[in-house]
């Protein structure tokens, strides 16, 4: 049985500057938090010295030919906002301009349409040292990076995201102290939160008011949360869970107001800016696309505490990769079909979909990932079915293009690539992944 894809179905795969970039201090670029923080944070970072990396910056013509030999018909990637403006909001680096228009000519040449990100992981420093995202002022620099960006790249570059994960990198940076800033302040978190939404807002009304015809939304990662069992408790744990971790972004960014069933906790209503309602009524504008990053499944249950009311009850119900993440092919289409009810008329782009395996240090061996094979083609099936169903998605983009940084806690340990690198030499090869995906962008389906 083959599950197949409409024509103009946008097979790609995904990878971020901070990740594969490298290039630190060349063509002007600032420093960013990774660059500041690694020294001084590197068994937290995983030794994942930003220096080393898969050296994108120099090799992305080397890179961008594999992926048109792999036959990707997009590529997502992200632009170092510290590279265009590396030591504050008013100093344009022209050299970091000319780099990423270069990256966007040599993808167009290659008949692979470019998708960016504003901002994945990399704050630059200077922010930090401005207040970062908890400043006000937050609002207006990344909107005034954007319109730069739109400006420079937008007749070029069709899809935009404003931001990546917003919930993974605020709450890691104010909630959860893995990031920087490093705070553990659920009252900063949430005001961070509301000042990242308001310049998403910012960000797509300047595209739209000049005038470009390419589609801009932003990317989160949606966590899907089962209930433990039917019943109704149960079920509004799993609910509540979605709603702060997915849908506190979600929900603010495409209806215009955050979910209601967690507004009452003193947890939430004790720390919400005052006027936050007003803010996004004056603000919003709508999306025209959701990036959905899926990696896990997770089972909530009832539980009484002090704080939302629910605990994880996942342990021991689906296998896990070497990261971490729960493998439930079931589950990218039970988060399409959630997604699709919750968001009706939005348009759905799977911008990440991935597993690990820790190296263990063999290269010829390593090429041999029929695990992520298996991953691919139940994944696939499992967004094909969405889209037979009837769910709006009109693209999947593998995590990641090649091995990764995977920053702040696994350094180079982890391999996400469907093409490898060998850091010693930097020598790219194929997986045997990498084939197996080439087949079905070529056929359009997946068996």
């Amino acid at each position: 049985m083959y599950f197949k894809f409409p024509k103009d179905f946008l097979f790609g795969a995904a990878s971020s500057a901070v990740q594969i970039e490298a290039g630190v201090g060349e063509g002007g670029k600032g420093e960013d938090v990774l660059d500041h923080y690694w020294p001084i944070r590197c068994e937290q970072y995983g030794h994942a010295d930003p220096k080393l990396s898969a050296d994108f910056y120099h090799k992305y013509p080397e890179d961008i030919a594999l992926m048109k030999e792999l036959g990707l018909k997009s590529f997502r990637f992200s632009i170092s906002w510290s590279r265009i403006y590396p030591n504050g909001p008013d100093e344009i680096a022209q050299a970091g301009l000319d780099y990423y228009s270069d990256v966007i000519d040599t993808l167009i040449a290659a008949d692979i349409v470019p998708f960016f990100d504003l901002w994945h992981c990399d704050l630059p420093y200077w922010v930090i040292e401005r207040g970062g995202v908890l400043n006000p002022e937050f609002i207006d620099w990344f909107a005034k990076y954007a319109e730069t960006c739109f400006k420079a790249f937008g007749d070029r570059v069709p899809y935009w995201s404003t931001v990546n994960e917003p919930n993974v990198n605020i709450m890691a940076a104010y909630a959860w102290g893995t990031t920087a800033p490093f705070e553990n302040d659920i009252n900063k978190c949430i005001k961070a939160c509301h000042n990242m939404i308001l310049a998403h807002f910012k960000a797509v009304r300047i595209y739209k008011d000049l005038g470009y015809t390419g589609k801009i939304g932003f990317v989160n990662h949606l966590q899907l949360a089962y209930g433990l069992t039917l019943d109704k408790a149960d079920q509004d744990a799993a609910e509540r869970d979605m709603a702060f971790y997915s849908n506190w972004f979600n929900d603010a960014i495409l209806l215009g107001h955050y979910p209601e069933c967690i507004l009452d906790y003193p947890y939430i209503k004790d720390n919400l800016p005052e006027g936050y309602q007003e803010d996004l009524d004056e603000n919003f504008i709508p999306s025209d696309f959701l990036g959905i990053n899926y990696y896990s499944s997770y089972v909530i249950a009832y539980e009484k505490n002090e704080v939302l009311d629910y605990r994880n009850a996942t342990k021991d119900m689906f296998p896990e990769d070497d990261y971490g993440f729960t493998i439930n092919p079931q589950g990218i289409y039970d988060t399409i079909m959630y997604a699709r009810d919750r968001y009706p008329g939005i348009e759905f782009l799977i911008t990440e979909n991935g597993i690990s395996k820790k190296k263990w240090g063999n290269y010829e061996e390593e090429l041999e990932d029929d695990y992520r094979i298996d991953y691919l083609r139940e994944h696939l099936r499992g967004v094909s079915r969405a889209v037979a169903a009837g769910a709006p998605v009109k693209g999947y983009y593998h995590w990641s293009i090649m091995d990764t940084n995977e920053l702040y806690v696994r350094g180079y340990e982890h391999m996400f690539g469907l093409i490898q690198i060998r850091y010693d030499t930097l020598e790219r090869v194929p997986r045997k992944s990498f084939y197996y995906y080439q087949k079905i962008i070529a056929a359009g389906a997946v068996n």
